[in-house]
């Protein structure tokens, strides 16, 4: 244990014995609150992530880099549960892109994203990362994060500037979109203090206002009550936020009206409760305490004050029945820095009031990057020494990434831009989107400490609850393995079944056995790095025959999509500034000079199906559904995919007709098996839907792992050779007109789909695929080689591991360009010690 958390656990305990002496130290209901809290956070416990991501604007054929910091719910340490973190891209439309499973050292993992031209087009994509633990919780602990892919096809300027300066003062796009469009709706919202809106009580409201992008707006206005009478005013700058002082009366309407911007109609306040509870909380900026006042006029109840940070429960007290009012003074110290919480219960632990505050101790880490000299040439090399020190001086053995980037063409912001400090001490207790989350710890002072008040009274993610807790439905893994099964036709379980993997795995034979328990039940561990691997698990009893055994694997599941972050949509509609014009430029020049077709890059070309019988040229398919697009959606049927992935795809009934079927928009849909019309098969029997149930069972028998591909012919020229051959048969009789679906499987046997009991393909997400960085190294003689170096993301290491005096050192190459470099660097001991660091370099 740390000596600084030694010293927080001795603060607390001295704390929480002052008001077990003032109530009486077996007070049964405090006894019987930190119990449960106690049961809940250990059946349940909670993680925190954070990824520091080399920059969020790419090129096709770029590199996502990326380092993860996985922490327990308190940051003291590394999370004790998960081993394993998912990594996914994921498009606009909600469709998973790629997904990659990586094992944590520590609670330390990083990698990389190849955006290649089979699967990522230019737009905008969400980055994400979880563990399939924090899934109990719903995406609340996910790390999300938007990046773009630019199109290379985009024209710029034929003169661009050569270097693009940073100011980290100009306001982010979102804001500038925001400020553009003055008349855009207003949503203006107040929310009281706690919760509650109490009659002649003392209370601050809370407001928010935020336009249809979901971006904050300048704006004010004054509160009058029924009589017209002014009561209080309200205004809130650019992010919308701010909170106001008022008594509020007792069968009073009060209504905002807003004086700018015009044309606002009026809103009206919640309505005010003559009984109940009311919560405040006294946060001032250079105070040492804080002040908590609890006002109740519920007759004969008594109540409870609790107060909570990372998980950790830090005070309880009671409040006796038919007391009016009840203050607390606590000192600042028995909080962390990052959000608390203050929660006002019942007896039986029912939330009445909820406040959340921040405490900034500026206990964060001292980061110094020192260089040899202040300017660098073109391909010079850089050796840095890295110093890190707790707030006390103390050296600090931690892990660190830095990513190097050129300002002519990585636009980063130090101020505004999230970081390490922000998603662990801000994203994960809040609601919604953060307006420029690190200008909340640059230069802390008191203007952004009342800031940090109204995006808490407006936005806090309260998490309380002693209920019992039902049994997590997702397991915590701690390393990847393969689970499973083996039971016989009337579900018994077979002892000592002996269960195989077979497969190949980067160009390699992968071969695995082990034994099944009595349970029937059986494990494979310790897997090699794991990479686009197709492996077949096989079954056997314990004579080594097949008999009548089935075999069943566990499958993980992608976690649920939410809907896109609304500024997904803005970013897509900004018109490229200076920056990103250079970066394009830049990488237009690259990718000429090196011979790749820009059409290669910017345009996914035409698919095409290994081994389909498509009676068109190849790639002529109006649509396809690739290979590669199928391995990412595991077991869903080809009902499902079809329903997902075509556009129009439907069933209905027909003119002329009793019975459904299947269409695309108002075409007829015909499905052709590895060349053999499904239709062939079919035997017409009197009874309604009869023909729909038999394709229907074609496609939910099959589903992603037994197709190779999916080709889908709408247009007149595509479906003019199907209609030749196929357009005669049954069902095309009603004389409408068709299209086709050529679906081709991997066993290329038609529409004959007969399955092995005892074997299971299972396709296991990318495993262990540590990818490195390439920086070059020059020299002598390569320095003046005439192959220009314009890289973007000019250093990336990962790992920088400090030792016990706090140092660490590394170096790295310029590139060409001359300007600036933005150097960025986050990291943490893994013992509740976190820091970030920006600086520049200068290239003459």
């Amino acid at each position: 244990m740390t000596s600084g958390l030694k010293k927080s656990l001795l603060v607390f305990l001295l704390f929480f014995s002052c008001f077990s002496l003032a109530y009486g130290q077996q007070d049964p209901d405090k006894v019987k609150v930190i119990a449960a809290y106690d049961s809940v956070y250990k059946a349940t416990p909670r993680e925190r992530i954070a990824v520091h991501l080399d920059k969020t604007n790419y090129a096709p054929l770029d590199t996502v880099w990326f380092k993860a910091y996985l922490f327990d719910g308190t940051l003291k340490s590394a999370a004790k549960y998960s081993g394993l973190i998912y990594f996914e891209m994921i498009d606009a439309k909600g469709h998973i892109v790629k997904s990659i499973c990586l094992p944590t050292g520590a609670g330390l993992t990083w990698g990389g994203f190849v955006l290649d031209n089979v699967n990522y087009s230019a737009g905008t994509y969400t980055f994400r990362a979880y563990t399939n633990w924090m899934r109990n919780f719903g995406d609340r602990y996910f790390f999300k994060k938007e990046i773009k892919i630019v199109d290379l096809a985009t024209t710029t300027p034929e003169k661009t500037a050569t270097v693009a300066q940073k100011n980290t003062n100009t306001p982010s796009t979102k804001t500038a979109v925001a400020q553009s469009n003055k008349s855009a709706a207003i949503d203006l919202q107040f929310l009281p203090e706690g919760g509650t809106w109490i009659a002649d009580q003392t209370q601050v409201m809370g407001f928010k206002a935020i336009n249809t992008n979901g971006m904050g707006f300048s704006i004010a206005g004054d509160i009058v009550d029924s009589k017209q009478q002014k009561v209080a005013s309200f205004s809130a700058g650019e992010k919308g936020m701010g909170y106001f002082t008022m008594v509020p009366k007792a069968g009073e309407t009060y209504t905002a009206i807003v004086k700018n911007p015009i044309g606002l109609k009026n809103i009206i306040l919640p309505k005010v409760l003559t009984t109940g509870t009311s919560l405040q909380l006294i946060n001032t900026f250079a105070a040492d305490s804080i002040t908590i006042k609890v006002q109740s006029n519920l007759v004969g109840q008594e109540l409870l004050i609790l107060g909570q940070s990372r998980d950790l429960l830090c005070f309880v007290v009671k409040m006796k029945a038919n007391s009016s009012s009840k203050t607390l003074v606590l000192p600042k110290n028995i909080f962390p820095t990052g959000i608390s919480q203050i929660i006002v219960t019942d007896i039986k632990h029912r939330p009445l009031n909820e406040r959340s505050f921040f405490i900034n101790h500026g206990d964060q880490l001292n980061i110094d990057a020192n260089f040899s000299k202040k300017n660098y040439t073109r391909r010079d090399s850089v050796p840095m020494a890295l110093k890190v020190t707790d707030v006390a001086g103390n050296p600090i053995v931690g892990s660190f990434s830095m990513a190097i980037t050129d300002d002519s063409q990585v636009s980063k912001d130090s101020i505004n831009n999230a970081n390490i400090l922000s998603y662990l001490l801000l994203n994960a207790e809040l609601k919604g989107e953060i307006e420029n989350p690190g200008s909340y710890f640059h230069q802390f002072n008191e203007q952004k400490h009342k800031e940090l008040e109204a995006l808490l009274l407006t936005q806090a993610w309260v998490s309380y609850s002693l209920a019992p807790q039902q049994k997590p439905q997702f397991n915590a893994e701690i390393d990847f393995s393969i689970r499973g099964s083996v039971k016989n036709l009337t579900n018994k379980p077979i002892n000592m079944a002996q269960v195989s993997i077979v497969g190949r795995n980067r160009g390699k034979m992968l071969m695995l056995q082990t034994v099944a328990n009595q349970k029937g039940e059986f494990v494979f561990d310790k897997f090699p790095a794991l990479d686009s691997a197709t492996l077949v698990v096989q079954a056997l009893n314990a004579k080594g025959k097949s008999g009548t055994l089935g075999v069943t694997v566990n499958e993980l599941a992608n976690a649920p999509v939410s809907a896109p972050l609304k500024d997904a949509v803005v970013l897509n509609t900004v018109k490229p500034d200076t920056i990103i014009q250079n970066f394009i430029a830049t990488k237009q020049q690259v990718y000429k000079r090196e011979g790749i077709s820009l059409k290669e890059v910017t345009v996914i070309g035409k698919k095409t199906v290994k081994g389909s019988k498509t009676l068109n040229k190849a790639g002529e398919a109006d649509q396809v559904i690739s290979e590669e697009e199928l391995e990412q959606m595991g077991k869903k049927t080809l009902y499902d995919i079809l329903f997902e992935r075509v556009a129009g795809f439907n069933y209905k009934i027909p003119r002329r007709s009793e019975s459904n079927e299947f269409f695309i928009k108002n075409n007829r849909v015909k499905f052709i098996i590895d060349g053999l019309d499904v239709d062939y098969f079919y035997e017409a029997m009197p009874v309604r839907d009869d023909h729909y149930k038999f394709i229907k069972d074609y496609l939910t028998r099959y589903n992603a792992e037994d197709v190779t591909g999916i080709e889908i012919m709408t247009s007149l020229y595509n479906t003019a050779n199907y209609d030749a051959v196929f357009g005669s048969v049954t069902s095309s009789s009603s004389g409408d007109f068709l299209s086709y679906l050529e679906i081709t499987t991997k066993s290329g046997s038609g529409p004959f789909l007969k399955k092995r009991a005892n074997v299971y393909m299972y396709k296991p997400p990318t495993y262990g695929d540590l990818k490195v960085f390439y920086s070059p190294k020059y020299n002598s003689v390569t320095k003046t080689d005439q192959k220009p170096d314009l890289r973007s993301t000019i250093y990336w290491v990962p790992n920088l591991v400090t030792n016990e005096k706090g140092e660490a050192k590394t170096s790295f190459f310029t590139a060409d360009r001359k300007g600036t470099y933005t150097v960025w660097i986050e990291g943490t001991d893994m013992q509740g010690n976190i820091g970030m660091k920006v600086t520049t370099l200068k290239i003459n």
